[in-house]
């Protein structure tokens, strides 16, 4: 089914008669919207629950044609998206604050503003497809309380939730995610990491993967080494200390201190490459990952590990 193309304001033909009137019978979810009802029921509803705002008049047919898809729609979705409509001839102004030009035109509001349109009138394929890049899963609903309630303090409740998504969606991969960096935060660095390994291959790709997998073994080393002092002391003593090294760089990547750890890391391949399976590199390439491939550091410390690879 193709698309029956928008039709401008400007050129429209005026034929009002009560049968090619096209709104519906109206619900919680599928209603009319005027100008003094538009910022409640539009803009801080879709800070709830996002709303579609179908722009329509009686004489335009595409609107005919679309407005009876919306609602049908819409109704299925039971409540993870609204639908408001908006006529545009008794609402002219509302039409003009929001630039619509020709009819229909359909807007999206998430979070109290248009993210999203289209103009004219989609097959129900395309309307879901819309529809369904703005409407929060169960699962993102899940997450997105999860965060909330971490967010003033309730860990244990966070977790809750999260281990009730797992067991609605098992393996997937935000979800994982977000248990490993709970679980991070609790302070089980050696479970966090587990979650992490046990990740497939295309995720643990990820480069937003890769860093938290780095931030997570840094916080492990650094958990595990003795105080910063003694080891400085080690050091001190024998350049050549490279588990000192390794462990006071992990201690000064944990307090962001990360250009000395990257030297410390650089100094441990330029003394002895075979430590701990060439850790010095493997720690180099950690903080990249950390870093991104286009910091500063990330750039001067690639120069280095090349010169002495190469």
């Amino acid at each position: 089914m193709k698309t029956r193309p928008a039709i401008t304001m400007s050129g429209r033909s005026r034929t009002n008669t009560h049968e090619d009137h096209p709104t519906m019978s109206e619900s919680a979810h599928v209603f009319s919207v005027t100008a003094q009802t538009f910022h409640e029921q539009v803009v801080e509803a879709s800070r709830e629950t996002p709303v579609l705002v179908d722009f329509w008049a009686e004489w335009c047919g595409p609107c005919r044609q679309l407005m009876p898809l919306l609602s049908q729609v819409v109704e299925g979705m039971a409540g993870q998206v609204k639908l408001a409509k908006v006529d545009t001839e008794a609402e002219q102004e509302l039409a003009q604050q929001f630039g619509v030009r020709s009819l229909p035109t359909v807007m999206m509001f998430v979070g109290g503003r248009p993210v999203d349109q289209f103009q004219g009138a989609l097959p129900e394929g395309q309307i879901r497809e819309f529809i369904g890049r703005h409407v929060l899963s169960e699962i993102d609903k899940l997450r997105r309380e999860a965060q909330q309630v971490r967010a003033a303090g309730a860990i244990d409740q966070a977790m809750d939730l999260l281990k009730q998504a797992n067991r609605q969606e098992p393996g997937n991969v935000e979800v994982l995610l977000d248990i490993a960096d709970v679980i991070a935060e609790q302070g089980d660095l050696d479970q966090a990491w587990e979650i992490l390994e046990s990740l497939p291959v295309d995720a643990a790709n990820r480069e937003d993967v890769k860093s938290f997998k780095a931030r997570i073994g840094m916080a492990r080393s650094a958990q595990s080494g003795p105080p910063e002092d003694e080891l400085r002391t080690r050091i001190e003593k024998d350049p050549k200390d490279c588990e000192a090294r390794e462990a006071l760089a992990a201690k000064l990547a944990m307090r962001n201190d990360i250009e000395e750890a990257l030297e410390q890391y650089y100094q441990m391949m330029l003394r002895d490459r075979g430590y701990n399976d060439d850790a010095g590199r493997r720690g180099m390439i950690d903080l990249f990952e950390l870093l991104g491939n286009e910091h500063p550091l990330t750039r001067q410390y690639r120069r280095k590990m090349f010169g002495l690879l190469h």
